[in-house]
């Protein structure tokens, strides 16, 4: 919203204070404001009365001019618009002035030479619907400065109002606001009172239209408006029409009231506001048809809709120069009914902009007032009826603010006399009393004050909360930090190198179809995109896609993860996703295999206070023989393996994928004891050894068993080699365990330890029928 500084000069007595201070200030405690400047760079650019105004000697599409510029002497102009009489004022730009940076020369149209240029409304830059130069109907001096006419190089405040402000879509509400954070007093208005006058038909027959006030004028001159009008219109970003129209939205600007006048002639009875019917059509002010439906709310007469109430009007009735009656229509809609239509219709206006943040009800005749006022000046005329339909009354609620709660709320004192300067200066009624404030809520502030806390706000920030008292913050000395396995998973797996990524959690068929998982069990019932119609079951499929991507895009490297939930008919869970796929590390260079995978895996264990076991799996998205079930005891918590070939193959992923999912909710041991020990003192030994074993024995259990069976005495077992082939024979594997043995108490000798080890082969080869190779 634009509203010209020298607008805001008719409601306060600014004095000599900064436009750049009234910005900051509305920035810091009301709406965010910047200072732009208006109009194009002129020079040497004057205001002109023409004295003559003769057809060309050689050329019957232009008009020779002889402009008066007073102290500046006579010019004669060559125009292509032959609409201008003699007296008119015109704007005009003489050789050797310049306009918008470009330098304007004498130029010679056959015989005659034109001395500079008569300007139109688009070389200003200026949005106006009449054709041809700009004209001045005024009585203008001869040889006025064309910036001082207009208004160019006057400071602009744009703002950027939230939408529960309403109250400050207008010069007055601005003004009003501004008032009470500078502490600047208000010029008085006087505003002609209309009452019920004469007859007007007018049915409100839907519960949406609260207020309907319509007045009617006649023996009006629809014109060109007064530049001072128009001025302001244009600074305000508007484009000027007419009269009429003009001062609809003139007053809408100041106001903050939109109003629509209807020519009176080309309305076919009585006015109604309806629900459109079904079908019905309108052609509106924009020039397109629009088709209508129930939900939207309309003006009509007793033949078709006029109006789209709050929106926008009619073509077939609007105000043109031809237009010597009219409706004039003040009103308050529904701001869901109008953002409703609006949306509906596709069309957003300066009204519906307003409508939707809500109006001032109860200014609905006032500002009505102001725009018959201006329209009986402007166009002539003379008001003959006056109807004012109000049939849901505005009815204020009170608020009461206790002294207490202002004080907890701010840190600061209740001053009673503080308070109440400010919410007069809001115009806000209220009343002081012994233990705090009532605050009885005004039509203008319906909309966003409704609680103790609302005008709390309003105080501090008309007070300014850079005023009210800061402390730092104390923190208990010993903090309370609840551990999220979430968090303790994702920083684990971000130290290891790995990246995190966040997906959505809607997704398609087609994967969960190639990887031969089943479809997920949460169907959407009203998908955002079609094809994402369903809830994640696994993060696998979302951690697939992003690796098809990245090849797609040469980024063959991936390490990923997810944390995130997914989704079961009998509730959600929360899983850690991992994908590993191309190069671990350059120097060597090494790529990633199922054993980053596994001390992944276990390290996430042991982050959510775990200890875990694999066994072989038969899931048939992974290669048949490298993937494992990872168990918890005997409850299963997720799988790890490397991605089928023949997935790989049909996906186009360049390279081996391995993947794991497990589930962090079965893994998480909330309550945990952290034991601390000091560095071992004595030198470990260590074993290695080499197992022969069956082919279908899981490692994960054989090392259990090895850890189970030597008890303290282990500080590490791990698993260095695993080999098939013929060497070992068929259906067996070879199995390279390395142990790492060690006391805290004394030094281990070699024999002691042999003796275990020999101990250790006996009992795994009772239990696994395990050979020692």
């Amino acid at each position: 919203m634009r509203i010209p500084i020298s607008w805001l000069e008719e409601f306060l007595e600014l004095g000599d204070i900064d436009p750049e201070e009234i910005a900051e200030v509305l920035s810091l405690r009301s709406v965010e404001a910047t200072l732009d400047t208006f109009g194009v760079e002129l020079e040497g650019v004057y205001a002109g009365k023409v004295i003559s105004a003769e057809p060309h000697p050689e050329r019957s599409d232009l008009l020779v001019l002889l402009v008066d510029l007073g102290p500046k002497g006579k010019v004669r102009l060559v125009t292509k618009d032959t609409g201008i009489a003699q007296g008119v004022v015109v704007l005009v730009a003489p050789a050797g002035s310049k306009v918008g940076g470009r330098t304007v020369d004498k130029k010679a149209f056959g015989s005659v030479v034109s001395e500079g240029l008569v300007l139109s409304p688009e070389d200003l830059g200026l949005d106006d619907a009449s054709e041809g130069v700009l004209k001045v109907y005024e009585d203008i001096d001869p040889g006025t400065d064309v910036r001082t006419l207009l208004g160019f190089g006057e400071p602009i405040l744009e703002l950027d109002i939230t939408p529960n402000r309403g109250d400050m879509l207008s010069v007055r509400g601005v003004a009003r606001d501004i008032s009470a954070l500078l502490g600047l007093p208000k010029r008085n208005r006087t505003i002609p009172d209309l009452g019920d006058l004469g007859e007007i038909p007018i049915e409100v027959l839907d519960g949406d239209c609260h207020r309907y006030r319509g007045v009617v004028l006649e023996g009006l001159r629809v014109g060109v408006s007064p530049i001072s009008v128009r001025r302001k219109l244009w600074q305000a970003g508007f484009r000027t029409i007419n009269s009429v129209v003009d001062i609809t939205n003139y007053v809408m600007v100041q106001e903050g009231q939109p109003l629509h006048a209807f020519d009176l002639d080309k309305l076919e009875g009585g006015i109604k506001v309806r629900s459109a019917k079904k079908g019905e059509i309108i052609r509106t002010l924009e020039g397109t048809e629009v088709t209508l439906s129930e939900e939207i709310l309309v003006i009509a007469d007793e033949r078709r809709p006029v109006a789209v109430a709050g929106v926008i009007g009619g073509k077939e009735t609007a105000v043109d120069m031809n237009t010597r009656s009219v409706l004039l229509e003040s009103a308050y809609f529904d701001p869901k009914r109008v953002r409703r239509s609006s949306k509906k219709l596709g069309i957003q206006t300066e009204s519906s902009y307003r409508f939707e943040r809500n109006v001032d009800k109860e200014w609905v005749d006032e500002a009505q007032n102001v725009a018959v006022d201006l329209i009986t000046r402007i166009a002539g005329g003379k008001v003959v009826a006056v109807r004012d339909v109000y049939p849901k009354r505005y009815e204020p609620r009170k608020v009461f603010l206790q002294m207490g709660r202002f004080i907890r709320y701010s840190g600061s004192e209740f001053r009673a006399e503080e308070v109440s300067r400010i919410l007069t200066a809001l115009e806000i009624p209220h009343e002081v009393k012994r233990c705090g404030v009532e605050v009885i809520v005004p039509s203008h502030r319906a909309f966003d004050l409704e609680r103790d806390v609302d005008i709390i706000e309003e105080i501090m920030r008309v007070k300014g909360y850079e005023s009210f008292p800061s402390e730092e913050l104390k923190l208990p000395s010993r903090a309370d930090f609840k551990e999220e396995p979430a968090d303790l998973v994702a920083d684990y797996l971000r130290a290891r190198g790995l990246s995190e990524v966040i997906n959505i959690s809607y997704e398609e068929e087609e994967l969960y179809r190639t990887l031969g998982l089943s479809l997920p069990e949460v169907e959407i019932v009203n998908p955002l995109v079609p094809s994402q119609r369903f809830l994640r079951s696994s993060l696998i499929p979302s951690l697939v896609r992003t690796a098809v991507y990245n090849d797609s895009h040469y980024n063959y490297d991936v390490a990923i993860f997810e944390v995130g939930r997914v989704f079961r008919r009998d509730g959600e869970e929360l899983r850690v996703g991992i994908l590993l796929k191309g190069t671990a590390s350059t120097f060597p260079e090494r790529e990633y295999d199922h054993r980053d995978l596994m001390t992944l895996v276990q390290g996430i264990a042991r982050v959510l206070g775990s200890e875990v076991v694999t066994e072989m799996s038969d899931l048939p998205f992974l290669h048949p023989h490298v993937q494992a079930k990872v168990l918890k005891g005997s409850e299963e918590v997720g799988f790890l393996g490397r991605l089928h070939p023949s997935v790989e193959r049909d996906l186009g992923l360049r390279g081996k994928v391995f993947l794991a999912e497990l589930s962090v909710d079965k893994l998480w041991v909330e309550t945990r004891t952290y034991v601390y020990e000091e560095p071992a003192k004595f030198p470990p030994v260590i074993r290695d050894l080499s197992l022969l074993v069956d082919k279908n024995l899981s490692v994960g259990k054989l090392l259990n068993e090895i850890r189970s069976h030597m008890g303290g005495m282990v500080e590490e077992v791990k698993v260095f080699d695993v080999y098939t082939g013929e060497k070992v024979g068929e259906g067996k594997k070879s199995v390279g365990v390395r142990i790492v043995f060690r006391s805290r108490e004394r030094s281990l000798s070699s024999d002691e330890i042999g003796s275990v080890v020999e101990d250790l082969v006996c009992r795994l080869r009772e239990r696994f029928g395990v050979e020692f190779r």
